[in-house]
This record gives structure tokens, C-alpha cells and sequence, in this order.
């Protein structure tokens, strides 16, 4: 056992396909077709992240509606009361599937990355933003608590309140995601106003921290944020359990052959010098997570000094 990995996090993105319909010009997923687990070991590793005891589990890819089980899948990790949400491009839009998956899931996030010219340059798709804002519309009418989320860039950064406000009557909730790895000059005044005005609105699901700092994340100057297999962990569409989301070389056990709890305390001393030799990211699913759990504990502690001053 390490001398910290010695409890289970309480979230995991499981990426169920690296398969992807869209064409987006800061990934890659979409160039290759690499292989995945069938429905019935899906199951399996969906059996043992939830019995790892977490209490929050993001269904992503890819594209993971290219699966033709998602829901069946999603209704698992349900049947053992995790909250789980689901990351979707949007692109697939089938009124009989949305009727299903609102039975299961407890969010849904479609991506949406500017105005429409904008978000299909990014998307490499043309008219993907109106078959987006179709999926939108539709997942919303199924009951489905429904959210955008923005992956910031240079070409959008000027478009992030005018993006929200034509959506507002339509979304939950709202994230924005700084593109990984990072481009110089992505972020302006003006982007960074526009989400502490889209946060007054109550709909940005970022702590403060996650906006003040996403500046110097661009710019190189911000300190890594790691609570890798602490607060959160991954799975590949192979079952393999990674360290986070965006280091898929990292994989330090699968859960076809062992439980999750097994293959993080027993995890190589490798696997720990990879994790403490990275430098770092600034991805909702990692930075956001850490910073959204312990922002409460700082202004709690703030107050409880404030009390005796």
C-alpha cells in the first residue's frame, strides 16, 4: 500500500468509447477506432465502480450514445444509487432513446463551444450547432436536467455570455472547460467577466477559484492541483482504471480482473512517481472536482477564524 492511496474517491468518469462522431480540432479520439468492452463486461466494470462505493460516476467518451447499450449501462449504475451524469456531443438525436435515458440519468451535458459558425469550426462539423440545439431541446422536453458545456479557446473566448444567453431558457446548468493542453492567450478580460456574470446567474457549475486561476493555467503560471485516485479516477473503454481522465497512460489495474479498491491501494510504485511527475491540467473533471470540494472547507475555516478575531 502507498503512503497515501489509501481510500476510494467518490468520483469516476468511466470513458465507455473512444469512438466519436464529431471531428473537433483540439482532439484526436475521432482519427482511430479502438476497440471496447461488451455490454455484459460494461456491466461488469460499472458492478465494480459502483460497489468502490462512489457516489458520483460521469458516463463520457467519445461519443458514448454510439453505443447502442448506453442506457442499459447507465440504468446499472443507477440500479446502485450513483448519481451518474452523461457527456454527449449532441449529434445523435433520437426521440425514443432520450425517453429511455430519462429514466436513468441525473444529468446530461451536450457540448456546445460558441455561436454556430463558431462551435462548427471547433466541432468540425458543419451544422453540428443546430443538431446540437435540436438534442438540447429534445432531452430537455424528455425531463432530463440538461447542461452546456464550452471548451474555451482563442476562436470562442469573446462568445461565452452570448452563447449562455441564447441558451439560457433552455439549459440547467453550464460549464466551461479550458482546452487541454493549454493555448496561449485563450482567456481575456472580457472571458473572464463573462463568467463571473453567467456564476451570478447561479447556473455556472465552477467554483471561483477554477475562474480566478484559469488565467495563469493559459499562461503558464499556475501550480498543479492533483487528487488523482484521492478524490477521483478513470476508466478507459477497456475496463483499465487510470489515474484521471486525460492520463490514459497511467493505468494502473482493470476491473475485469480485480476491484477498484484492490487495484488502488496495490497501486506500483511507477504508476506513483507518474502521478507526482505530472504537470498537471486544469480539466472540470480533475482541477474543478478538487477545487469544488474544498472551497466550502476553506470559507469554513475563513469563518471559524473570523469567530475568535
Amino acid at each position: 500500500m502507498t503512503k497515501y492511496f489509501n481510500r476510494i474517491p467518490f468520483y469516476a468518469t468511466y470513458n465507455v468509447t473512444f469512438r466519436c462522431n464529431s471531428r473537433c480540432i483540439y482532439c484526436d479520439y475521432w482519427k482511430s477506432d479502438p476497440p471496447e468492452l461488451s455490454t455484459a463486461d460494461a456491466l461488469m466494470v460499472i458492478d465494480r465502480i459502483a460497489e468502490s462505493g462512489v457516489s458520483m460516476l460521469a458516463i463520457s467518451g467519445g461519443e458514448p450514445l454510439l453505443r447502442n447499450d448506453i442506457a442499459q449501462l447507465i440504468k446499472r449504475a443507477k440500479d446502485y444509487g450513483v448519481l451518474t451524469t452523461l457527456n454527449t456531443s449532441g449529434l445523435i438525436i433520437k426521440e425514443k432513446l432520450a425517453q429511455e435515458l430519462a429514466k436513468y440519468v441525473d444529468a446530461l451535458t451536450i457540448s456546445i463551444d460558441g455561436p454556430p459558425q463558431i462551435h462548427d469550426m471547433q466541432r468540425g462539423i458543419k451544422g453540428a450547432f443546430e443538431r446540437s440545439l435540436i438534442a438540447l431541446k429534445m432531452y430537455k422536453s424528455a425531463g432530463i436536467r440538461v447542461g452546456i458545456n464550452m471548451v474555451l479557446t482563442d476562436l470562442n473566448r469573446d462568445f461565452i455570455l452570448e452563447t449562455f444567453n441564447s441558451l439560457n431558457d433552455y439549459i440547467d446548468f453550464m460549464t466551461v472547460q479550458p482546452v487541454n493542453p493549454p493555448l496561449k492567450n485563450s482567456l481575456n478580460q472580457k472571458a473572464q467577466d463573462d463568467l463571473y456574470a453567467i456564476k451570478s446567474s447561479g447556473k455556472l457549475l465552477l467554483p471561483d477559484s477554477f475562474i480566478e486561476h484559469m488565467d495563469g493555467y493559459f499562461n503558464g503560471n499556475f501550480t498543479k492541483i492533483c487528487d488523482a485516485l484521492k478524490l477521483y479516477y478513470a476508466v478507459d473503454p477497456l475496463g483499465n482504471v487510470t489515474a484521471c481522465a486525460p492520463r490514459h497512460d497511467i493505468v494502473i489495474g482493470n476491473l475485469l480482473q480485480n476491484s477498484c479498491s484492490s487495484i488502488i491501494k496495490m497501486i506500483s510504485h511507477d504508476s506513483q512517481e507518474k502521478i507526482e511527475k505530472c504537470t498537471g491540467c486544469y480539466l472540470v473533471c480533475t482541477v474543478g472536482v478538487s477545487m469544488q470540494m474544498k472551497q466550502p472547507l476553506l470559507e469554513s475555516a475563513v469563518q471559524g477564524v473570523k469567530m475568535y478575531i
